[in-house]
């Protein structure tokens, strides 16, 4: 038993049913009790200080996300027992762990290294394999997270970074610990399971080495060789978990082994063949082998969580230590890095890359060319992807995204160059007007989702506030006339967000509305313009429904196919006819009647999971399986192929790009 500090003057004799006995730490994000519950079990009881708790709403929040974590299986972890309110600030119970942290264990005894490190390994990625089939991402594994406990090593304080994130009333800023943080944690993407990967990996070098594998002296020195340079890894003795910590430090996320698939290496055995989730037995071999014979030493004292805010989806951050109020040291060693629409007057402009080409054929790179339609085959910046232009096409390609979201890069006005643009995350034109939609990067100071208005020749722009924060806009639409935009909105933190509705934009006036729809999966297939711009649709449980302009519901078509992935226009110029799967089989395509009429369904014999949209009334733009890659091609409703309009050789590349066309004035 550790020695306990003495309870100080306005500290609470209980908390809820659990009677306090002592203090067994205090830190930035509030003070740790350890306490005793009805049935005599001794706990530990973290309440989170007065000043970060916000209003009673927020500190609601707090306590709902916090809950989820009850889900973790308890193999290699601290079970939390229960969360609620005293007195208007959220407080955690979680297990009552009796051992060092592996950062005090390290300080204390030295590197870890043979079985104690193999044993180390296994116990701390079945931990995150059980957290991460729950739903939930760490965001801030590292030594002092883990607990050598006398039955193996457990993890500890998943799940609440998270909930600190989405209630912040403080900073609206990400933190985290900046020495095991992954790099698209501090490049601006949202952290998955992937980071947590990156962040034990960092933590193995650390048991191995007794230093943090990218220093401890600046902190703008550490982010710099998280993001450019690799660790060595030469303290890992053993040459399979050698190179299993090498793959789990990769740059790109994807390029790293999930945890079922590290624990599966872990314990001899080929990459994981189905999610852990279908395998009942995984998490046990992980909990059993992690307990086995020759646990690392350990000294005696209570471990407890210690809870610290994450943050929810990509933006751009400053991270310059010289930059006043943009980069601040919290307690604990945490990093705080704040949004860069917090600081007066963001004004990021984008970067220029390469232009295109003029009827002569390929890209150039340098100065501008004519604005305008095109002809000739370009290469896009950025990629492998080339799109063949022709000046009479109906629909023309406006802007496009790269690494899954993480990069925007929007066709310019005069010359037509494609330039990568920091202050967006989709951008939406509409030729008839020369205006577009940009869903913004930055929130307002009130901590609103935005959505721009801009002028796309002289690139002025209106702010529109939208939406509250969790809840965002994507995908911006234009309605055929003009005169609205549409959103599809999304609630939540990276991989646990949840359709929400739409949202209406007035582009006269100026301003947004939002409409909550509450029939499940109402927006997982994205919202879309009906051709009268009075009402829109989706699809919800596999039928077509459409919605007006205040949220209630119209009609839906209940026979109307199986949902089709649609990047562009959903239906045909005329109005006429929606895209969808004929079956679940997807073997063919089905042009439909928005009127539901059954009797006027055309089916197009072509094969295609991705569709930009319609051409034109009569002709289609999908996409379709090409050696390695894909290819754009334009065909008719009979099938029949006239022409290709992209190809893109790579197919991971593809899989993580987006297109957005715009139809081209007639």
């Amino acid at each position: 038993m550790p020695d306990l500090a003495a309870p100080r003057p306005g500290d609470p004799a209980s908390v809820g049913a659990y009677t306090v006995t002592g203090r067994l730490g205090e830190g930035g994000q509030g003070i740790v009790y350890l306490a005793t519950a009805p049935d005599g079990t001794k706990v530990a009881l973290k309440l989170l200080r007065a000043d970060l708790a916000g209003d009673r709403e927020a500190s609601e929040r707090f306590v709902r996300e916090v809950a989820m974590a009850r889900r973790v299986a308890p193999f290699c972890t601290a079970q939390v027992i229960e969360t609620g309110l005293f007195g208007g600030r959220p407080y955690i119970v979680s297990e009552f762990i009796d051992g060092p942290t592996l950062a005090e264990v390290v300080r204390t005894q030295g590197p870890r290294e043979g079985a104690s490190l193999h044993r180390l390994a296994i116990g701390t990625v079945t931990a995150l394999v059980a957290i991460h089939q729950a739903g939930i991402v760490h965001r801030d594994f590292k030594p002092s997270n883990v607990v050598l406990a006398s039955d193996g090593p457990r993890v500890i304080d998943f799940g609440i970074a998270k909930a600190r994130d989405l209630t912040s009333t403080l900073t609206g800023a990400v933190v985290g610990t900046p020495a095991f943080m992954a790099p698209e944690q501090l490049s601006g993407s949202s952290p998955g399971p992937k980071s947590d990967m990156f962040a034990w990996a960092c933590t193995l070098l650390y048991a191995a080495s007794g230093q943090p594998p990218f220093g401890q002296d600046s902190l703008p020195a550490v982010i710099n060789r998280i993001m450019h340079t690799e660790p060595d890894v030469g303290a890992v003795q053993d040459p399979a978990l050698r190179t299993l910590v090498t793959d789990c430090l990769a740059k790109d996320p994807d390029r790293r082994p999930a945890a079922n698939d590290a624990l599966m290496r872990l314990l001899g055995h080929a990459p994981a063949p189905q999610p852990a989730y279908e395998q009942p037995g995984l998490l046990q071999q992980g909990s059993a082998a992690a307990a086995s014979r020759l646990r690392a030493p350990h000294q005696s004292r209570a471990v407890y969580p210690h809870t610290q805010p994450g943050r929810r989806r990509a933006t751009g951050w400053i991270i310059a230590g010289s930059v006043a109020g943009a980069l601040v040291l919290a307690a604990a060693g945490t990093f705080v890095a704040v949004r860069l629409g917090d600081l007066q007057g963001r004004t990021t402009s984008p970067t220029p890359t390469v232009a295109m080409p003029d009827s002569s054929g390929p890209a150039t790179t340098g100065g501008p060319t004519t604005g305008g339609p095109t002809e000739g085959t370009v290469t896009l910046p950025g990629t492998s992807v080339e799109i063949e232009e022709r000046a009479d096409d109906p629909i023309r390609l406006a802007s496009y995204t790269t690494g899954s979201g993480k990069s925007l890069y929007v066709r310019q006005h005069a010359s037509g160059a494609f330039t990568r643009d920091r202050r967006y995350f989709d951008y939406a034109l509409d030729p008839g007007s020369n205006r577009a939609l940009g869903t913004d990067v930055d929130y307002s100071a009130d901590y609103h989702a935005t959505v721009s208005i801009i002028d796309h020749a002289t690139d002025a722009k209106r702010v529109v506030k939208l939406s509250r924060k969790p809840v965002f806009p994507t995908t911006p639409r234009w309605s055929p006339d003009g005169r609205y935009g549409l959103v599809t909105l999304y609630k939540g933190a990276d991989g646990d967000t949840d359709e929400h509705g739409y949202g209406i934009i007035d582009i006269a006036e100026g301003t947004g509305r939002t409409f909550p729809i509450k029939e499940e999966g109402a927006g997982e297939w994205r919202f879309f313009w009906n051709a009268d711009s009075r009402s829109v649709g989706t699809w919800v449980g596999g039928k077509m429904t459409f919605y007006d302009l205040n949220g209630k519901r119209l009609r839906t078509l209940r026979d109307a196919g199986s949902p089709v992935w649609v990047e562009g226009d959903d239906v045909s110029p005329s109005g006429d006819r929606f895209l969808a799967h004929c079956t679940s089989a997807r073997t063919s395509l089905c042009a439909r009647p928005t009127s539901g009429d059954d009797t006027g369904v055309v089916t197009v014999p072509f094969a295609s999971k991705r569709l930009i949209g319609w051409w034109d009334d009569e002709h289609l733009a999908v996409w379709r399986a090409k050696g390695s890659g894909h290819e754009a091609v334009v065909i008719d409703l009979s099938g029949r192929v006239s022409r290709v309009l992209a190809t893109a050789p790579e197919k991971a590349e593809f899989g993580r790009m987006g297109f957005r066309f715009s139809r081209n004035p007639s």
